[in-house]
């Protein structure tokens, strides 16, 4: 027998609000309105891809690659990476990891903290539908059982962004499904109460190069660094307020550089910076500049608040008591 008219309608109703929710309302000044001009099917297209790869933390200027990490190592067991993901475009363009373009920081199963200006083709926002977080592995190029891709439903970038000096260079990437945090592959990672004092040993994290203009490599690379005081901070090239520095003392290659962007500076399991600019990558006498996350703390608490981690959680309620009912239907009647 066919299903009543009843479950019918039942059915109708809850599809309709599947499809529909999370509501408008939830980041819907966050979806990327300015779309590049472009015909293109698959993504970014061709001339607006290279423009943000390319687009470093070298203030705002083009360089040949997209950022990474100068003089680091890789840990025989990498203990930080699981805090990390490979934040790309939404397609590979021969194979997988090779559409990597920053890094981004796990601040809840639904929310990846970020760069402002990994969120931006030049001036122009990129679509929520043109990125995808990948995390879960340390390896760039290699996808495992333990591999975790998202979509990306809204892209958050600080209101008071501006791409061309990176004041305010900090954002959020909201996911279209939750992200399952398992301890060992993928966990969450605290973010800073309080600005880190001169001094406080940290590490970055990222697969960006390993030399300025350099290759990218595969597998994550570390690299240790110690915050540095205002007084040295102050001297670098523009830098303001809501930044840090940190560089090594005693190595001055070892440095965040071209593809690290957005990846979190991480002091004791917690994050306290975001990967923004440099003048180069190890250079000496400078250091690589952070977005202070405790300066935009409240900010990334608005509006990673968990009305759009409830909204997530009901549609895949309603996606489920959908098959359900359908399941019941069918074999009701």
């Amino acid at each position: 027998m066919r299903p009543s008219k009843f479950v019918v309608c039942i059915v109708m109703c809850v599809l309709g609000m599947a499809a529909h929710w999370p509501p408008s309302s939830i980041g819907s000044d966050d979806l990327g309105k300015r779309e590049p001009a472009t015909t293109a099917a698959t993504g970014l297209p061709d001339a607006e891809m290279r423009k943000m790869l390319l687009t470093n933390r070298d203030y705002g200027n083009m360089s040949e690659f997209h950022f990474l990490i100068t003089g680091g190592y890789r840990p025989e067991t990498n203990n930080l990476v699981k805090y990390v993901v490979s934040v790309r475009t939404n397609r590979e363009r021969k194979f997988f990891g090779d559409n990597h373009f920053c890094g981004g920081a796990v601040i809840s199963s639904t929310v990846i903290l970020t760069a402002g200006h990994c969120l931006y083709s030049g001036t122009t926002r990129i679509r929520a539908s043109r990125i995808k977080v990948v995390a879960g592995t340390p390896r760039r190029l290699q996808r495992t059982g333990q591999t975790q891709v998202r979509d990306v439903y809204a892209v958050k970038p600080h209101p008071k962004y501006t791409p061309k000096r990176l004041k305010n260079d900090i954002g959020l990437l909201l996911l279209k499904k939750p992200l399952n945090p398992n301890g060992q592959f993928v966990q969450i990672i605290p973010l800073s109460t309080a600005t880190p004092q001169p001094g406080l040993k940290c590490t970055v994290v990222g697969w960006g190069t390993v030399i300025q203009f350099g290759p990218t490599p595969d597998e994550a690379v570390n690299g240790d660094v110690s915050v540095n005081d205002n007084s040295f901070c102050g001297s670098l090239e523009g830098f303001g307020k809501g930044m840090i520095c940190a560089s090594d003392a005693t190595d001055h290659e070892v440095d965040s550089c071209q593809g690290d962007s957005g990846g979190p500076l991480m002091c004791d399991n917690i994050v306290v910076g975001v990967v923004s600019f440099g003048a180069g990558c190890g250079e000496p006498n400078s250091a690589g500049v952070y977005s202070n996350v405790h300066y935009f703390r409240d900010w990334i608490k608005t509006n990673s608040s968990t009305r759009y981690e409830v909204a997530v959680t009901v549609q895949l309620l309603l996606s489920q008591l959908l098959l359900l009912l359908i399941h019941v239907s069918i074999n009701v009647y």
